[in-house]
């Protein structure tokens, strides 16, 4: 408001200015002079009515005020007036949005329903990309991704030592004194528990079974936050050494063995190894696994403080809570310290490089081994996704080129970029939610499927499902497809020159030449990520190859395995647990078709055995520290027949080796190098290191067996007689494994077997019945696993890779039809141009290779853990995969060509003109 306006009126006048500068900027800008004036007049007449100087001022505050108050007024509401002008704007525009989107969808609709061959194509790739991914993330999640089903489970650990003896490999349970000292010397745990598997049989008047019972302190369950949905837990009481015991019963125990009495409690089941039933004191949750969901029940483990195992007899299961605020690296660090601390005070047992412990969070260590595989698979659906998109991408360019018209009349005729990059973005992500929609389907069968066919000994498969995590991650991919394939056509569609687009008339020619270059690079990219995947089926493909050729040390053809643990009531003695073993393959070898039969501690590939300390003739050894360590196995002399063991020199058991018979052993090829390196073995004598144990004469050396697993080499191992075992190696055990070898098939066996070990001692469960086939098979199930969907992404990728090349060639050679024609009219021959188009094909195939190589070799260290007898940059497999998606990418380029060849001349002139 002009100064010169203000000047002349007084105070009064300032006021009412000051005032008027208060109000909304369009009304003062408006009104502001004019009522500057109007309040001079109104002055002016007050001034005059009155009859005294004084009045005359009284009057003119009067009207000043008054004025003052009908400001405001009509300020406030022009500023509410304002304000409702603004809301009303805002919501037409938000009214407007989901119109516009509408108009677009329906429009996006109409165009998809005219061109249903495109349609279906893109909704199938992206149903079958999406829908793949979201089924291996199913897996993923589940297994991985889903915590463990206790309270705060990111707290628990899983502790694991190493002693540092010679001969003494790899991560183990620690011993009894360990576990003390563990749970004693430790600020970074809340509390410590101790676990021992067993396998006991379970007997009443029904008959009798193997039940698997996870024997632990007392303090371990609740550990896991996880309360009994009756009774409760055994009390430290029933822990102590010998306590009469308790058993806290599984929900499917529960159920299966009882039927769900609701009055179990107080009821006693009689287990094998215990002379005295143990009373019913709980039963835990449905759901409730621990450690996994094939523990039936849990029993008090009962270690004896004052009279613990050796130092160096390791066995437990440890099972550890950091204290709230402490990191695994922190507990670490803390370990390291006492592991440390140990080594100095008992030098006896820890040689250097000392003793170790380890700390690994509970979760890694139940899935640790199936980690990797899966991430590589989940990596892999990924690029099949990555392809699926390129793929529709391609069509989507394919299609923009034959709407270039179109956009180019609703540009000139006023559509912004903006609102045409909004329109096909529209349309790209309705595809999306199609294929995504239609990708459930394939996520439910996918997952399904996966389900049917993944190994038994994968963790958590029970915890695999379609839940809201899955769903959302599959409109997650959903929308991320729709991002990836379709923001490079919208955006190169809404750029395009309009003047140009009209001046081409909408002609393919033209048109089709803009988008070639995006396309081509769409396949390169294509390619590169077919033989990234093609790369990984074809390693872990030579890996089960090379599995299956490795030489084993057994054989697998026609051998019958079972496992058989007789009841420690009635065979508490090695004498009485020879004599019943010896006896019943005496009657299992007179049946017919047996060629051999036997026993053993441990069966290749599906178990360990011990690992113990053991002295050689002419050692010096005063401690266990000084003394090597391998590993044992007991058996009769028929297991190595069975089996097929090959002695390659000196003799193997036989009937003569018994208990009062000078002792023996056999060792291994391994053993033998690595402890008689220069000399010969037969005749040399070791012992277990204990005092009074006898001195073994080495009568034999048996070939090396995998035995904890194909792809592992083979380790030290010496063989005791059975019925020599419980005089010269500690013990002779009760479970054992059969080893049945016959002329025909050996399941055919399984009917006569039963009756025969039921005829024997009828109080004997049979359990594990496999063929050594079928147990080879388990063992190498998780790669043939991985290779089975590696490859069908690799041959998905291959697919998806030739049917790119073969959409940029056709499309090539439709651009060229005139310039072809017109070559071919000058007299080019057909070969020159068949050539030419497939040399086209091959360029783009081979850019795409050499970027897949680089890639591949990048990724290859994912692979380094996975692969057997090869490396993870094998040159023949990598030779291999570029050899199949080249001669691919000549067959896709091929059907083009000969089609090009064989234009006619003055048919291509006249089209073009």
């Amino acid at each position: 408001m002009p100064n010169r306006e203000v000047r002349g009126l007084g105070l009064s006048g300032w006021w009412i200015a000051q005032v008027i500068r208060l109000l909304p900027g369009g009304f003062q800008r408006d009104y502001g002079v004019d009522l500057l004036r109007a309040f001079e007049d109104l002055r002016d007449d007050a001034g005059a009515s009155a009859h005294s100087p004084i009045g005359a001022k009284l009057a003119i505050a009067r009207a000043t005020l008054r004025l003052t108050f009908q400001l405001l007024k009509a300020g406030i509401a022009e500023h509410h007036s304002a304000v409702s002008r603004q809301r009303s704007q805002q919501l037409r525009l938000k009214e407007s949005m989901p119109a516009t989107i509408l108009t677009d969808l329906r429009y996006a609709m109409r165009g998809f329903s005219r061109q249903p061959g495109f349609t279906t194509v893109a909704v199938l790739t992206l149903a079958l990309g999406i829908g793949a991914c979201t089924a291996i993330f199913s897996v993923v999640n589940g297994i991985l991704l889903t915590p463990l089903p206790y309270d705060t489970p990111e707290q628990l650990v899983s502790v694991r030592v190493n002693s540092g003896i010679a001969g003494s490999t790899g991560l183990y349970g620690p011993s009894e004194p360990e576990y003390w000292d563990l749970r004693g010397a430790s600020r970074a745990f809340a509390d410590v528990g101790a676990l021992q598997g067993m396998e006991v049989t379970l007997g009443d008047s029904t008959g009798v079974r193997r039940l698997r019972v996870m024997l632990a302190t007392a303090n371990t369950l609740p550990m896991l936050g996880v309360n009994p949905i009756m009774g409760r837990f055994f009390s430290p009481d029933e822990d102590l050494p010998g306590a009469e015991g308790a058993i806290v019963l599984s929900y499917g125990m529960w159920q299966n063995e009882y039927g769900g009495d609701r009055n179990i409690l107080g009821r006693t089941v009689n287990i094998d190894v215990l002379a005295h039933p143990l009373p019913i004191v709980g039963v835990m949750p449905p759901g409730f696994e621990f450690p996994d969901d094939t523990w039936e029940a849990w029993a008090p483990l009962q270690l004896n403080r004052e009279s613990s195992w050796a130092r160096n007899n390791h066995y437990l299961e440890v099972l550890a809570r950091l204290n709230p605020g402490i990191s695994l690296e922190q507990a670490q660090s803390e370990m390291n310290v006492l592991a440390a601390r140990s080594t100095a005070a008992y030098p006896e047992f820890y040689p250097e490089p000392g003793y170790r412990i380890n700390l690994d969070g509970y979760h890694e260590h139940i899935t640790g081994t199936v980690a990797t595989p899966l991430y590589v698979l989940l990596g892999a659906v990924g690029f099949v996704v990555l392809m699926a998109c390129v793929n529709v991408a391609n069509l989507l360019l394919a299609r923009g080129e034959s709407r270039k018209r179109e956009i180019a009349i609703r540009n000139a005729v006023g559509a912004s970029g903006r609102r045409l990059t909004s329109q096909l973005l529209t349309e790209n992500f309705l595809l999306a939610a199609v294929g995504g929609l239609a990708g459930l389907a394939v996520t439910f069968l996918g997952t399904k499927t996966l389900l049917a066919i993944a190994p038994s000994g994968i963790p958590r498969l029970q915890h695999v499902e379609i839940d809201g995590t899955v769903l959302g991650f599959s409109l997650l991919v959903a929308v991320g497809t729709g991002l990836l394939f379709g923001i490079a056509p919208a955006l190169q569609a809404a750029r395009s020159d309009v003047q140009d687009m009209l001046k081409e008339g909408g002609g393919a020619r033209g048109a089709t030449r803009s988008g070639q270059t995006a396309r081509r690079v769409l396949v390169a990219a294509q390619v590169a990520l077919a033989v990234v995947l093609a790369a990984g089926a074809g390693l872990m493909l030579r890996t089960v190859l090379n599995m299956y050729r490795v030489d084993t040390g057994f054989r697998t053809d026609n051998v019958l395995t079972f496992e058989l643990n007789p009841p420690a009531s009635k065979y508490d003695s090695g004498e009485s647990r020879v004599t019943f073993y010896n006896g019943l393959i005496e009657r299992i070898e007179a049946l017919p078709g047996v060629m051999s039969a036997g026993a053993a501690l441990s069966l290749p590939l599906t178990s360990g055995t011990n690992n113990w300390s053991i002295i050689f003739e002419g050692q010096s050894v005063t401690t266990v520290a000084e003394a090597q360590s391998a590993r044992v196995q007991i058996c009769t002399p028929g297991y190595l027949e069975a089996l097929g063991l090959t002695l390659l020199r000196g003799r193997q058991f036989d009937e003569h080796d018994v208990a009062d018979s000078p002792p023996v052993v056999l060792v291994n090829e391994t053993m033998a190098r690595t402890h008689w390196p220069d000399e010969d073995p037969l005749g040399r004598r070791m012992k277990v290191y204990s005092e009074g144990w006898p001195w073994m004469e080495v009568i034999g050396i048996v070939k090396d067996v995998r035995h904890y697993a194909v792809d592992q080499e083979p380790r030290t191992w010496w063989y005791v007689p059975y019925a020599q075992s419980f005089a010269t190696a500690y013990y002779s055990p009760r479970s054992m494994y059969m080893t049945v070898h016959s002329e025909t098939e050996a399941a055919l066996l399984v009917p006569a077997i039963r009756d025969v070990v039921n005829e024997y001692d009828g109080s004997v469960p049979i359990s594990g019945v496999r063929t050594m086939e079928q147990v080879f098979a388990a063992a190498i199930d998780s790669d043939r696993f991985v290779t089975l969907l590696l490859a069908v992404f690799g041959i998905l990728a291959l697919f998806l890779a030739a049917i790119g090349v073969y959409g940029v060639i056709s499309y090539a050679v439709s651009l060229r039809t005139h310039e072809i024609g017109l070559r071919m009219a000058l007299g080019s021959p057909g070969s020159k141009v068949l050539a030419q188009v497939v040399r086209e094909g091959l360029l783009v195939s081979a850019i795409g290779v050499g970027v897949g190589l680089a890639g591949s070799i990048a990724l290859s260290r994912s692979f380094e853990t996975m692969v057997f007898g090869i490396t993870p940059t094998d040159p023949l497999t990598y030779g291999g995969v570029v050899g199949v998606l080249m001669a691919a990418a000549a067959g896709a380029s091929l059907v083009p060509a000969r089609r090009a060849s064989k234009v006619d001349p003055m048919v291509a002139l006249r089209v073009e003109n």
